[in-house]
């Protein structure tokens, strides 16, 4: 297990409840709450893949709570019982084959969340809305 990559799962948890609560005290408008979906859907999709199966479409996990803690417990589990440098076979979207090592899976999700959310920011920018959460890294770890 990798102590790193379980705290940038911790970091990611807390991040996406942050924007969890921000979005669903404005009303859980689409748009965003779509963004913070593929997120979730993202995480799922790769957890998939490292149990074995290559889902041929994203899918559509609630954007709640449960579904964040679930994923965060899925990811924490998997790291603990493998490798980082273990090599997992999949499947992408469009049919092609391919591997990756579980370490670099891991911070892909994690980096992922962390582009969408920068996306998220920006979304709010451009609505005028500068109250959104602060979920850098840093705001994290000095917390």
């Amino acid at each position: 297990m990798s102590a790193e990559l379980v705290r940038l799962f911790d970091y990611d948890l807390w991040a996406n409840r942050a924007w969890l609560g921000y979005l669903s005290a404005r009303g859980r408008p689409d748009t965003e709450t779509a963004v913070l979906g593929h997120v979730l859907a993202a995480s799922a999709v790769w957890l998939s893949r490292l149990e074995g199966e290559s889902p041929a479409a994203m899918p559509m996990p609630a954007v709640d709570e449960a579904t964040l803690a679930a994923l965060h417990g899925r990811w924490t589990g998997e790291l603990a019982r493998r490798a980082l440098t273990e090599v997992v076979n999949y499947r992408r979207f469009n049919g092609d084959r391919t591997e990756s090592e579980v370490g670099d899976i891991a911070r892909h999700v994690v980096n992922h969340g962390t582009y969408h959310r920068g996306e998220l920011r920006g979304l709010c920018r451009a609505c005028g809305d500068e109250s959104f959460p602060e979920t850098d890294y840093i705001r994290f770890t000095s917390r």
